[in-house]
């Protein structure tokens, strides 16, 4: 389904626990991002869960969004300056979807206010030294795949990456190159749909699990907390 200005209008919107204003686009079977400037940059929070996009792109200025919700979509990449058109993005959710290489990444340098993003169930999750690759890439970032960014994993992420072009490079491979030796989801060995791969589904949270983030995004003291309970209960990630 296409995501026309008609699908946006109609789309329900609320203010959300984190008393910021959201759009609900979840479900709609959407492959590609377009007319968004519909929103008329109304929303702090947009939720693209449970579509079918496949690229982050298409993003015309929007400086009041300050959270993205991706889970469960079939993104493998983003538009190379896509960062410019959400100066205030702070929280980018990407559970469950299709980015494999550590190169996919760096268009995520350009965003340069976020702090939160995570990347669970993604192929990149499972690389070596992802973590610490990705905070050197994103120094500002504090929360990756619910779980905060130790002092220690900085300090190792510039002892690793910091010193030595010759180890960021191996890194930041072509990424041609690391495209040719990886399979796609429906790919099998030289190209053919013989061997099917699938993304893991993300496990859901249960209803008393849900129950419980709730109560503690009540009781929650600060917006950091009720970001990170309220990203868990989105996304459905323990």
């Amino acid at each position: 389904m296409r995501l026309t200005a008609e699908l946006i209008l109609k789309s329900p919107d609320y203010i959300n626990p984190c008393k910021d204003r959201e759009l609900n686009l979840r479900g709609n079977k959407i492959s590609s991002i377009e007319n968004l400037g519909a929103t008329k940059n109304q929303f702090d929070t947009i939720d693209f869960s449970d579509n079918e996009i496949s690229k982050v792109e298409n993003f015309p200025k929007l400086d009041r969004v300050k959270t993205l919700l991706f889970n469960n979509n079939h993104i493998k990449n983003f538009e190379e300056d896509f960062g410019s058109s959400l100066p205030h993005l702070r929280s980018l959710i990407l559970s469950n979807n299709r980015i494999n290489n550590l190169s996919d990444l760096e268009p995520l340098t350009k965003l340069s206010e976020i702090k939160f993003i995570s990347l669970l169930e993604n192929p990149v999750s499972k690389k070596p030294n992802y973590r610490l690759y990705l905070i050197y890439l994103i120094p500002h970032l504090k929360i990756i795949d619910f779980k905060k960014v130790k002092k220690i994993e900085r300090e190792e992420s510039k002892k690793l990456f910091g010193q030595s072009k010759l180890i960021l490079e191996k890194y930041s491979t072509d990424k041609n190159k690391d495209k040719s030796k990886t399979f796609e989801p429906g790919e099998g060995v030289n190209g053919n749909s013989n061997n099917k791969t699938t993304t893991t589904p993300a496990k859901k949270l249960t209803e008393e699990e849900k129950k419980l983030i709730r109560l503690q995004i009540d009781n929650a003291k600060t917006m950091e907390e009720i970001n990170i309970l309220e990203a868990k209960l989105r996304s459905g990630d323990i």
